[in-house]
């Protein structure tokens, strides 16, 4: 009888543990309007998992000046669990490749990243499959909005 107390007091707590469903869903960081990086980063990696369906090859996500703080590549995996940390996107002659599995991978990139007023910022996005893309955003009506304007950089 004591080994079913055991059983029953374990099983008890771990359904009090599981919560039994899904954790709340994170806030869009598109409306926060203290977040206007992790926002662009959040509009173009909606884009790039769409694009590539349900098994992307490993996808990182680099802040060309400075980098991203651990902060904010938290911010961004919480809400992309097929996102990968930077470090793991390890530059393989002129390709990516995932340090763990040594398979292909992508890097989507933010260059470029101001804001001359504070609910108005511009920065540029490098993207698998997608030429560079400047996008001019402003916060208004409680979230960033995002204008795309696609130009043909003369290499």
């Amino acid at each position: 009888m004591h080994k079913e107390l055991i059983a029953g007091l374990a099983l008890s707590l771990g359904a009090c543990v599981s919560g039994g469903g899904a954790p709340p869903a994170l806030p869009p960081l598109a409306e926060d309007s203290e977040q206007p990086l992790l926002a662009l980063f959040e509009h173009v990696l909606t884009a790039h998992f769409i694009t590539f369906g349900a098994n992307p090859p490993t996808t990182c996500a680099a802040l060309r000046e400075g980098g991203l703080t651990a902060e904010q590549e938290q911010e961004l995996t919480a809400r992309f669990v097929r996102l990968a940390p930077a470090s793991r996107c390890k530059p393989e002659g002129a390709e990516l490749r995932d340090a763990f599995t040594g398979e292909p991978a992508r890097m989507v990139e933010v260059y470029d990243f101001v804001c001359r007023e504070p609910l108005r910022c511009t920065g540029w996005v490098a993207a698998p499959g997608r030429p560079a893309t400047r996008y001019a955003m402003r916060y208004e009506d409680g979230a960033w909005r995002f204008a795309e304007d696609l130009r043909r950089v003369a290499g």
